[in-house]
């Protein structure tokens, strides 16, 4: 399991999967329920990378029942902890939050401090995704302050461009680049290539947002670059939604609808809810705004509302919401 491990780490999905599976067959038929559970957690966190949530889910499920029948708590709570990542990539909000509460809760009765410090770093995620921004921050802060305490470089860097994001959504910019540029030479030190996807795909939407097109150009395309190398296809699709909005600003926006267009393809293929509601919302304004199709633009902003709600993500809700309500202007409906 230990190679398993390190191609996970190294960012080599493929190979881990294979050893992956290997070790798990193997402690099936050892009887040895502890190593299934591990191995159980180490795939799930391979397959979710790899955009297979469903499979990633009923691991989890699998090795959480296997804990408790152990009396493992921290075991437990670790696969609870996964649990809520691949809740919040089907855009499952509430049963995330729920599965990350747990998870804290289980981490802070036995006082195991880096648990808690990922556990918060979680749901000040969860948080963010839902829209929930204030909550979101105190519990990022508080897992930066536990990360750096306890000199865990990946888990600050995680934080950090957490909260590089909830910066830049609640219209802190400035202090957006700084944090995630931060984190992004923070993952580079590391090697974390899945680490710099995510963080690159972020830096890109301030870039953007502050008007450095050639920037954030040049971000997104190294983040699918890399993403495509690794492979990660939810990072993949969420670069080319970047790209595809980048084009659009720049005065292509046809060439940002077909980047649209293969993201969304990905996020379906992949089960990556919130990532499909964002390019919806993305594709209704360059349908609106690019192309001056209000019809399209409401179906696009439609899907991202009703999706939206069923996911629990009221930041993303609004958006669509004003969309529909432009729409409905333009076309006098």
């Amino acid at each position: 399991m230990d190679r398993g491990i390190e191609h996970r780490k190294a960012g080599e999905f493929r190979f881990a999967e294979m050893a992956l599976t290997t070790a798990l067959t193997l402690y099936k038929e050892a009887r040895d329920p502890r190593g299934e559970a591990d191995a159980l957690v180490e795939l799930s966190q391979v397959q979710y990378a790899m955009g297979a949530s469903s499979a990633a889910a009923a691991h989890l499920s699998r090795a959480i029942a296997l804990y408790r029948s152990l009396g493992d708590r921290l075991g437990e709570a670790r696969a609870l902890d996964s649990l809520g990542t691949v809740r919040h990539l089907t855009g499952d909000c509430a049963g995330a939050l729920e599965s990350f509460a747990a998870a804290r809760a289980l981490f802070e009765r036995e006082r195991d401090r880096p648990g808690m410090a990922r556990a918060a770093k979680n749901l000040g995620f969860a948080h963010y995704l839902s829209g929930d921004f204030p909550p979101a921050q105190e519990h990022l802060g508080a897992a930066l302050v536990l990360f750096t305490e306890l000199g865990d470089r990946l888990g600050t860097a995680n934080a950090l461009k957490n909260l590089g994001v909830v910066q830049q959504l609640t219209g802190d910019l400035d202090g957006a680049y700084g944090t995630l540029t931060e984190a992004l030479s923070v993952y580079r030190e590391l090697g974390s290539r899945m680490g710099s996807v995510n963080a690159l795909t972020c830096l890109t939407v301030v870039q953007y947002r502050t008007g450095d097109l050639v920037a954030a150009r040049s971000s997104a395309q190294e983040a699918m670059e890399v993403a495509r190398e690794l492979p990660y296809p939810v990072g993949e699709a969420d670069a080319l939604r970047e790209l595809g909005f980048v084009a659009y600003l720049d005065g292509d926006p046809e060439g940002g609808v077909k980047l649209l267009e293969q993201a969304l393809e990905l996020f379906e293929a992949t089960g990556d809810r919130l990532g499909q509601i964002e390019a919806l919302n993305r594709l209704g304004t360059v349908l609106l705004d690019g192309r001056n199709a209000p019809e399209a633009a409401l179906a696009a902003f439609r899907a991202a509302h009703e999706l939206a709600q069923a996911a629990g993500s009221k930041h993303e809700g609004a958006r669509a919401a004003e969309g529909i309500t432009r729409c409905q202007k333009i076309s006098g409906s």
